[in-house]
C-alpha cells in the first residue's frame, strides 16, 4: 500500500508540475506578503516577523506540509520597503525549499492612500526522493537520473492600501523556469507556470459596538491552465485585539479562522472543513501562525494608514 501512494504521488506532482505550483495558504489575509510582494513595508510602525505550519489532508498518510518564516520593513526613508521569506513544501516523496527577498516602493497618494510595487527574487530546490522498490514493478524512470533541481524565479507585485481598504494584484512564477529532473522526455514540458492573484477587501468600523470591525475580502487565483479559483472570506475584530473569521474556497472547503493580538505578540489559528471528494479520507487542514512585531520603527511620528 505504501508503494502504491508513492508512485502516486510521483504521477501526481508531474501532474502539478502543469497545474498549481504554490503551497496552499488558508490564513493568507494574516499576512498578504507571502502572496503579493508590493505588501512588504506597508504594515504600521513596525516589521512583522512571522511563523507559519500548514498541514493539508489530516489523515491522509505523506500529504502535504508547509512551512515558512518571513519578514517585511518600511526603511527610514519612508518610501521603500524590504522583506525576505524562507518556506518548505513537502508532499509524498517530494520536497521544495525556497528563499526570497524583496524590493517595494510606495508612494502616497493623498493623505489616506498609498500605492507600491514589489519585485521578488526567488531561489528553490525541487527534491524527489524515490528508490527502486518504490515502483512495485513499475518502470523506475525517475531514479536512473537526478532528482534534484533549483531554479530561479521571480513575482511582481502592485498594492494599493489605506486605512480602511486594500487590494493588489501580483503574478508569480514569473520566469517559468524548467524543472530538468529526470533527464527523459519529461523535460520539455516541466516548467513552472505563471500564477495570478486578484485579492481586496475593506474594513467597516464600528466603535461604538465594543470597538468593532467587520472586513470583508476575497481572493481569485488562477494560472494559465488552470480555471479561476474564489476565496470569499469575512473577519469580526473586537477592540482590535481579538478575531473571528471564516472563508469558503471554491469547489474545495470552508475555513474557520481565530486570531489574538498581546502586546507586541501574535496568534492565529485555522481550520479547513473539506467537502471536496477527499472528505470520506480527511478531517480537514489547520494552520497556526506565530507573529511579533519587533518594533523597528521608521522614525517618529511616521504612520502609514
Amino acid at each position: 500500500m505504501k508503494k502504491i501512494f508513492i508512485l502516486y504521488f510521483a504521477i501526481l506532482f508531474f501532474v502539478a508540475l502543469k497545474a498549481q505550483q504554490l503551497p496552499l495558504y488558508s490564513q493568507y489575509l494574516e499576512n498578504n506578503y507571502i502572496v503579493n510582494p508590493g505588501v512588504a513595508g506597508s504594515e504600521k510602525m513596525f516589521s512583522p516577523l512571522k511563523l507559519s505550519v500548514h498541514k493539508q489532508w489530516i489523515g491522509i498518510d505523506q500529504s502535504p506540509s508547509t512551512q515558512y518564516l518571513s519578514l517585511h520593513h518600511r526603511l527610514a526613508n519612508n518610501v521603500m520597503g524590504v522583506g525576505g521569506m524562507v518556506f518548505h513544501d513537502s508532499f509524498g516523496p517530494v520536497r521544495m525549499l525556497g528563499i526570497q527577498s524583496t524590493y517595494a516602493y510606495h508612494l502616497k497618494i493623498n493623505r489616506d492612500l498609498y500605492v507600491s510595487m514589489g519585485l521578488n527574487a526567488m531561489l528553490m530546490q525541487y527534491v524527489i526522493k524515490l528508490s527502486q522498490d518504490d515502483f512495485y514493478g513499475y518502470e523506475p524512470v525517475l531514479t536512473r537520473e537526478r532528482n534534484s533541481v533549483t531554479v530561479p524565479d521571480a513575482s511582481v507585485g502592485f498594492y494599493a492600501y489605506s486605512k480602511n481598504y486594500w487590494a493588489g494584484l501580483s503574478v508569480l512564477h514569473l520566469v517559468q523556469s524548467r524543472l530538468k529532473i529526470t533527464g527523459t522526455w519529461l523535460d520539455n514540458t516541466n516548467k513552472m507556470v505563471r500564477h495570478y492573484f486578484l485579492m481586496g477587501g475593506y474594513k467597516f468600523s464600528f466603535p461604538a459596538y465594543y470597538n468593532l470591525d467587520f472586513e470583508p475580502s476575497a481572493l481569485l487565483k488562477f494560472t494559465e491552465t488552470t480555471p479561476l479559483q474564489v476565496d470569499v472570506n469575512v473577519k469580526m475584530y473586537i477592540n482590535k485585539r481579538v478575531y473571528f473569521g471564516a472563508s469558503i474556497r471554491g469547489g474545495d472547503s470552508y475555513v474557520l479562522m481565530f486570531g489574538l493580538n498581546f502586546e507586541d505578540y501574535f496568534f492565529a489559528i485555522s481550520h479547513d472543513f473539506t467537502f471536496s471528494d477527499l472528505a470520506v479520507h480527511t478531517v480537514g487542514s489547520q494552520e497556526l501562525i506565530f507573529g511579533w512585531n519587533l518594533g523597528f520603527k521608521t522614525r517618529k511620528g511616521y504612520s502609514f494608514q
